[in-house]
């Protein structure tokens, strides 16, 4: 949301007529000399250059002023004067030598030091207008006009922060104008700060005193957008829209369907078919694929990006956006075409790194290492294409070239938890399961959000014959107990300390374990993997009834497990039912044939990591 200067220049000082009448007030205090009386023949000159004002003749104020100060440099109320008739005369330089004067004999001068800030701010210089007016409100007291004047710099500064700290505690102006402005600049500081909502009751509260303001109306319709209130965003954008035409309410009605999920080709069709100058339309139409793209909208944003790059033909950005969106539809060989073009004007490691992944999608391993590569050397300080780079490596298992790579890249970047996740990756699948778990642990302890990292390194020694890495149980269960939502950690912390237990036959923590086990069944209510772990704890403790239970959940909610239907198989034959015991023999031979054998769960696991990674490496497109 934008607030116009324009609509405070009112607040920084008064009108014209006002700022006269009010002068000796508001100056008289700062002013050692004001303290006398004002003689006749100074008020008739201040009432004769307020009634020049009044009548729109600011030069004949200023010819009035000046010679008064010619004969009394020292009246302030005069000199104040005077720079506020150079102002509306549209001579601000001259004003502002005004003003600084009267700054040079009285430096706190509300009056002077708020005409300043209006110069700088309209001159666009907001640091010297900041620094105006934050001087202005100490020294008014925290005037309200100026508190929300000086919070107007700040919010277009970015210090949305300070800007809110500004306009704490401040009641709306009560004439209309600047209340609304009063409410778009909240609305603006509240959406800086990224309250949304805050941003939208504050958009709402201006479009209430205006309800057929259409750009209030827009603005309330965006502010509802980035709140995710679709249909609030529609019902304001849709009849302006369908009444004016206007492009932009267009925009925000079709985002809101998209946002809805429901029927926006209409829209689309009569967005499309506005007419633009050349340049509005460039705009327009970019703005048109961004909206269409961030909803995955890319073959509807192709004909956007196609019509921009023929408005824009040197632009190798549009090029790159169009190669990307035909990338995202499969659209390979336009693609590949798209971005040939956009790197004949220049080479860039994005663009690389896309040609990595459409000749990748085409078939052409060596050529997509070759750009993948390419990425690498153009940006070497950035971690993503060494990223790129490995995973690719990876794909097509060759995991000594991915190993040399990812290595490099963790000399340059030592506390990357993607570095090191990938490396211990690329162990595992090349069959070095311990060091996997060694360095996935400290992929886990670099990691801010470890989860990722510690459901591989679960997986991974869950797989393994041998007893549990230490290090890797304490990661695994101390996470689950600082995180006792997470029903997939608690799955394999539980399932691992049976592990443990079980090679050494130490029962004593078989409740704590089912406590686990359980807690990962309530969580994950779909996943056979808690129950089977449980059915084999409950038999290994010999709790018949309760194995029973649990390894009968589990195969019917995984029938293709054969080692359940195998120890379903023992726990009925140890009950005694020896029929139901060789029926699961028999399903346990049929689920043998079909089970995976240990390079295809690697495989699956690539899989899975291949998708992940990509997924959650920096600035990923």
């Amino acid at each position: 949301m934008r607030v116009e200067a324009k609509l405070w220049r009112g607040i920084l000082v008064t009108a014209a007529v006002l700022f006269l009448c009010f002068l000796s007030t508001i100056a008289g205090p700062q002013n050692p000399s004001s303290g006398r009386a004002r003689s006749p023949k100074a008020s008739s000159m201040l009432s004769e250059a307020e009634s020049a004002l009044a009548h729109g003749e600011p030069r004949k104020a200023i010819a009035i002023l000046s010679s008064h100060l010619e004969v009394h440099p020292k009246d302030v109320p005069a000199r104040l004067a005077l720079g506020q008739a150079y102002l509306i005369a549209g001579q601000s330089n001259q004003a502002a030598v005004e003003f600084q004067t009267v700054l040079e004999e009285a430096p706190g001068n509300v009056s002077a030091l708020a005409s300043v800030g209006e110069i700088y701010l309209d001159e666009g210089q907001l640091d010297k207008a900041e620094a105006m007016l934050s001087r202005a409100a100490r020294a008014s007291g925290g005037a309200p006009r100026i508190r929300i004047a000086w919070a107007l710099v700040l919010a277009r500064l970015h210090r949305y922060n300070e800007a809110q700290g500004a306009l704490a505690g401040l009641t709306p102006p009560s004439e209309p104008e600047e209340r609304v402005g009063f409410y778009r600049l909240k609305a603006s500081v509240a959406s800086g700060l990224g309250n949304s909502s805050a941003a939208a009751a504050e958009i709402k509260k201006a479009l209430a005193l205006k309800p057929e303001d259409a750009g209030l109306i827009k603005a309330a319709a965006v502010a509802e957008l980035k709140s995710e209130n679709w249909r609030r965003a529609r019902s304001l954008a849709e009849p302006l829209f369908f009444r004016t035409r206007d492009a932009q309410a267009g925009l925000v009605l079709l985002e809101a369907q998209l946002g809805m999920h429901e029927d926006f080709h209409k829209t689309l069709e009569l967005l499309r078919a506005a007419t633009f100058e050349p340049a509005e339309e460039l705009a327009f139409r970019q703005g048109l694929a961004e909206v269409l793209i961030s909803h995955s909208e890319f073959s509807a944003a192709i004909e956007e990006l196609r019509r921009a790059v023929e408005l824009e033909p040197n632009r190798g950005d549009l090029a790159y956006n169009l190669a990307l969106a035909q990338f995202k539809v499969g659209r390979l060989d336009d693609s590949l075409a798209s971005a040939e073009k956009c790197k004949a004007f220049g080479d860039t490691a994005d663009l690389e790194d896309l040609l990595g992944d459409i000749q990748e999608a085409r078939g052409d391993n060596l050529a997509a290492v070759r750009s993948y590569q390419a990425a690498v050397k153009l940006a070497p300080n950035e971690e993503r294409y060494r990223l790129s780079l490995a995973v690719e490596l990876v794909r097509h298992k060759s995991f000594d070239a991915a190993r040399v790579v990812l290595k490099q890249a963790e000399e340059r970047w030592p506390r990357s938890w993607r570095i090191e996740l990938a490396l211990g990756m690329v162990e595992y699948f090349a069959g070095s399961d311990q060091d996997a778990s060694r360095i996935l642990v400290h992929a886990a302890e670099l990691a801010p959000e470890p989860e990722t990292a510690l459901e591989y390194l679960g997986k991974i020694q869950l797989d393994q014959a041998s007893a549990p890495a230490t290090a890797a149980l304490a990661q695994l269960c101390g996470y689950c107990d600082r995180h006792p939502t997470d029903g997939k950690l608690e799955y394999y912390c539980g399932a691992l300390l049976f592990r443990r237990d079980y090679g050494s036959q130490d029962k004593t923590h078989a409740d704590e374990i089912l406590r686990r086990l359980h807690t990962a069944a309530t969580l994950l209510a779909k996943d056979a993997a808690p129950h089977c772990q449980i059915g084999r704890v409950n038999r290994w403790i010999e709790r018949w009834k309760e194995a029973r239970e649990e390894s009968e959940t589990c195969v019917r909610l995984d029938p293709n497990a054969a080692d359940s239907h195998y120890r379903l198989a023992q726990i009925y034959q140890h009950l005694g039912e020896a029929e139901r015991s060789q029926q699961e023999m028999t399903l346990y031979k049929a689920a043998s044939q079909r089970m995976a054998d240990e390079n295809a769960r690697r495989d699956e696991t690539m899989k899975t990591f291949l998708y992940t990674i990509q997924k959650g490496t920096p600035d990923q497109r």
